[in-house]
């Protein structure tokens, strides 16, 4: 007779499936989607969940093998990593944003570099984010880096093209000290021609040219050149080393975070009002979203499907005639393409800021040189100058710029890009959602300056602890929650050292606990194929 008793006992299975079974389930990594969207490579469940259960310094280690700029992308990255986050679909994306800043701000150790069996000497050619990733990485595998920055600071746009309230110097000059602590070495106001680059690629072992975009594009209108119509960029630029200030209306031309850092700038420099025109839609605008609503919760108004045609003014521009645009047929991009009617309004204007995109430029190349796969080549022969960032890329980010850094200087070395996903892409589908709780994501904290002329301190201050790790689902990445392990009928998972071991001889292959794992870190396998790890 059983006892009622009886039935609190794990009883082993005791009959072997035999050759009736014919499947098995396995553990197995699956990519999440954070993952394959970061540009920078970075593993971002590794970092996350090594924050969750081990804190800062052990979540750091993970970041730096591939992040050498943490302070400034916990910043100012667009997060492609949280426009693809699974939690998006349930209730909310992980602040994965603010969990990198959280660490890069509270990472006390020094990092250690490797010692390399044969050290090589590279010389970096530009100081920005695509070089100074360059430049970490070889470091950090034990080579000698050189950079040679035409300014008289590292940093590039970083330095001289992000705003302070939303890049503070103290945060940059952390990153970058972080690196120069490894042995890099930096030699500023040093802008290398086409002769120079030449010589270094036979005084160094190897060259990686990082000079980032060239000249920044015009619109090529009537009255572009009056005063008062400048480059986004250098008005951010002048802004960062000077007190400028403004007066009147400023009209800001662009959709990019260029555009947004221009009109937020233009505010704290004393304008009494600012519009934003774009000749597309806003949710086409290249822009941060955040940053965007930031700029018209500080009074930035936007203006879609405008763009100007003409500047007017007697010597300096006092009014813009702006035209009406209407999206036509896809271009190469995919995007419809702006189609400027004749449709046109005159608006008042006492400064024009031009934040159109930059050109990408190869002018540091010598005439004899060519370019394939982001290697030099002379006479069919390759050379050992790379060339990586915006100057071929275009890409336009410093996450992709950090990301195209660091391949070139694996490139250089001969090494492979590391993998830090693993099998199939994991859909918001194939999570069970039943078994998380609904959490909100926890929004970073806001600095609201008492009144913004002048005030170009920090707006975002970033997330109060690192609870919003907690959030994150670990897609693909099994997280040892027991959940295979209770939901087992015939108990033949048991927990290891390492994670968890199936007894395939009593394994009946009904894959129940495949289809309970929370988190898409199993699947089930055919017996006869060889067991993947």
């Amino acid at each position: 007779m059983i006892s009622q008793l009886d039935h609190n006992k794990d009883i082993p299975a005791t009959l072997k499936t035999g050759t009736w079974s014919n499947q098995v389930p396995v553990y197995l990594t699956h990519s999440a989607p954070c993952n394959l969207a970061c540009p920078a490579g970075n593993d971002v469940v590794g970092f996350i969940q090594a924050l969750k259960k081990e804190g800062v310094e052990a979540a750091a280690a993970i970041l730096s093998r591939t992040q050498a700029l943490p302070s400034v992308c916990g910043r100012v990255c667009p997060s492609f990593c949280m426009q693809n986050c699974n939690r998006a679909a349930f209730d909310g994306a992980v602040n994965i944003r603010g969990l990198e800043r959280y660490i890069a701000d509270r990472q006390l150790q020094e990092l250690v570099p490797e010692k390399a069996v044969k050290p090589r000497r590279v010389a970096v050619v530009g100081g920005g984010p695509a070089g100074l990733s360059a430049a970490f990485q070889l470091a950090m595998r034990g080579h000698a880096a050189t950079i040679f920055e035409a300014g008289p600071a590292l940093g590039g746009v970083l330095r001289n093209g992000i705003p302070a309230f939303r890049l503070p110097p103290e945060a940059l000059k952390r990153d970058i000290d972080r690196i120069l602590k490894l042995g890099v070495k930096a030699e500023c106001n040093r802008r290398i021609a086409k002769t120079e680059l030449a010589r270094l690629a036979k005084e160094f072992d190897a060259v990686v040219v990082c000079v980032g975009f060239g000249s920044s594009a015009a619109l090529g209108v009537n009255g572009e050149g009056l005063d008062g119509v400048e480059q986004g960029l250098a008005f951010l630029d002048r802004v960062k080393r000077e007190r400028v200030s403004l007066k009147g209306d400023v009209l800001v031309v662009g959709g990019g975070n260029t555009a947004i850092d221009c009109a937020r700038s233009a505010l704290r420099c004393g304008a009494a009002s600012v519009k934003i025109v774009y000749r597309r839609a806003r949710e086409e605008m290249p822009a941060i979203a955040e940053e965007i609503q930031d700029a018209e919760r500080e009074g930035v108004r936007l203006h879609e499907h405008r763009v100007p045609v003409e500047f007017a003014g007697a010597g300096s521009v006092r009014a813009a005639a702006i035209a009406e645009v209407e999206p036509g047929p896809p271009d190469a991009s995919g995007r419809r393409k702006p189609i400027v009617t004749s449709r046109t309004e005159i608006v008042s204007c006492d400064k024009v800021l031009l934040a159109l995109g930059q050109k990408s430029e190869l002018d540091l190349m010598p005439d004899a040189w060519s370019l394939k796969d982001g290697r030099a080549h002379e006479d069919g022969k390759p050379l050992p100058v790379w060339f990586a960032g915006d100057c071929v890329t275009a890409d336009g980010t410093v996450t992709h710029a950090i990301g195209n850094g660091r391949r070139a200087a694996l490139a250089i070395l001969g090494e492979a890009e590391p993998q830090t996903n693993g099998a199939g892409r994991v859909a918001p589908g194939q999570i069970r959602f039943s078994h998380f709780d609904v959490l909100p994501p926890r929004a970073d904290r806001a600095f609201a300056p008492p009144g913004l002329k002048g005030n170009f301190d920090e707006v975002n201050l970033g997330l109060a602890g690192p609870d919003e790790a907690d959030r994150c689902f670990s897609c693909g990445h099994c997280t040892n929650c027991d959940t295979c392990l209770i939901s087992c009928p015939d108990g033949v998972i048991v927990r290891t050292a390492i994670g968890y071991r199936i007894d395939a001889d009593y394994c009946k292959g009904c894959g129940m606990c495949v289809a309970e794992c929370p988190r898409q870190a199993m699947e089930m396998q055919e017996k006869h194929q060889e067991v993947k790890a």
